[in-house]
């Protein structure tokens, strides 16, 4: 999951306004062609990166093809906006969960074709692709997994003479420690951002209530008012409470903040997971031994855990008149283990596709090294949970989402959030969810 709060300088010659003419004027048979891609605000490392091993290629393959690559701020409501119009990009990031809108309105195009065509079954890991379907068609490309993580300072551990907590009672020792040291237990905040509340609630119905429970709650099978799924949340709550958290203060900061306070040794802990030292390469300013690993056990029984999930997503439009060269480009890269495996080891989020660690060069920085083989773990534990930005329903995770902190700050009771949990993910099941996992 992607931090949407930062500046960049995008690739591109054309203005914002060029996305908003209708695509068939930029594409008639004969003609030169462009492909127009929004994509999420991300740094301008990454999308050098975009440039060089999947962009440059392509163009290379194809002289009458030029990339105009725009990375937006407020992408998705803006893009949103452009498609319902009848215009927007050709193709654009998008998170699994806005997949049914879209696709239930046609404004993407159905890529089950292309599934077929590229053997993507067979390619790709099987339950991204679940998390791009609708009715069972596919509506988006599969574009990077992820697997969440709990990112430590070793050192501040060291200093407190406690390892690495893997059961519930280590943690609570080394929060409790890290408070009485002046120090954070956990940096982490979401102003501006709610969606980022994700996380917190992620990690504790993974390591609490388990990917089992998480997965019968998401297939209807039990609700919210579950004891383990509703348990999360209260322990969560009491984790808030206790100071865990930011000492209370993480809605009034930004995400940039709270790595800040990481960055700067005031915490022991940071919820991100690899995106943190793939995509934003945070690592690269820390003069502090570090290292990523499965979220501690919350609960006796339960395991210690990660979450897996799609981190990114394509939609191609559903009036672009270059889908097939907004596939193969993709494709060209999918298919191309030894690019690929450049591109992540450089920084790139790691792609829907398996790679061998073969396939890594050797002079790999380590910090990268370090942070896949730590993903590489997590995604191959006995037990998975399921992250909500690639599995929960969409008016579910909004609602946590825009909910959460009003329980933090005490404006909303735990049974009332609950209720309305309830009410809000049978909308979804109605509106024909299916769970992916």
């Amino acid at each position: 999951m992607k931090n949407l709060l930062k500046t960049t300088v995008c690739f591109t010659t054309m203005s914002l306004t060029a996305i908003l003419l209708p695509m068939n004027v930029m594409a008639n048979e004969g003609e030169a062609k462009t492909i127009t891609i929004a994509w999420t605000n991300i740094m301008e490392s990454q999308q050098e990166i975009w440039e060089k091993y999947i962009f440059e290629p392509f163009e290379e393959k194809h002289p009458e093809v030029t990339i105009d690559f725009q990375c937006l701020p407020d992408l998705q409501n803006t893009v949103r906006v452009q498609v319902a119009a009848g215009a927007g990009p050709d193709m654009f990031y998008m998170d699994s969960i806005d997949i049914p809108d879209y696709a239930s309105t046609n404004r993407i195009l159905s890529l089950e074709n292309y599934r077929k065509e590229y053997n993507l079954d067979d390619s790709m890991y099987d339950w991204a692709i679940r998390s791009c379907l609708y009715k069972d068609e596919m509506y988006a490309l599969p574009a990077s997994v992820e697997a969440t993580a709990m990112t430590y300072n070793k050192n501040l551990l060291d200093q407190l003479g406690k390892d690495v907590p893997t059961n519930r009672e280590e943690f609570v020792d080394v929060c409790n420690a890290a408070l009485e040291a002046g120090l954070i237990p956990v940096s982490f905040g979401y102003s501006g951002a709610n969606l980022l509340l994700t996380w917190p609630y992620e990690h504790y119905l993974t390591c609490y209530a388990g990917g089992e429970k998480t997965a019968q709650l998401l297939k209807g099978e039990i609700t919210f008012d579950d004891p383990d799924i509703k348990g999360a949340f209260e322990l969560l709550k009491a984790d808030w409470d206790a100071g865990y958290i930011n000492d209370k203060k993480s809605g009034a900061i930004t995400n940039d903040e709270a790595r800040i306070l990481f960055a700067n040794q005031k915490a022991v802990f940071n919820y991100e997971g690899p995106w943190l030292i793939l995509a934003d390469g945070a690592a690269k300013t820390w003069d502090f031994e570090w290292g990523q690993c499965a979220w501690p056990s919350m609960k006796d029984g339960t395991p210690a855990g990660s979450a897996i999930t799609l981190g990114e997503a394509i939609g191609i439009n559903a009036n672009s008149q270059v889908s097939d060269l907004c596939m193969e480009m993709m494709m060209d890269f999918y298919s191309n283990e030894e690019l690929m495996a450049q591109a992540v080891a450089e920084g790139f989020s790691t792609p829907a596709v398996p790679i061998d660690s073969a396939a890594y060069p050797e002079d790999m920085d380590e910090n990268i090294r370090k942070t896949l083989d730590a993903q590489n773990e997590n995604m191959n534990l006995e037990t998975v949970g399921y992250a909500p930005w690639g599995f929960f329903p969409a008016k579910t995770t909004t609602f946590l989402d825009d909910n959460l902190d009003k329980v933090f700050y005490d404006k909303m009771d735990l049974d009332t959030f609950i209720d309305k949990a309830n009410e809000t993910i049978a909308e979804d099941f109605a509106d024909g969810y299916v769970f992916a996992g």
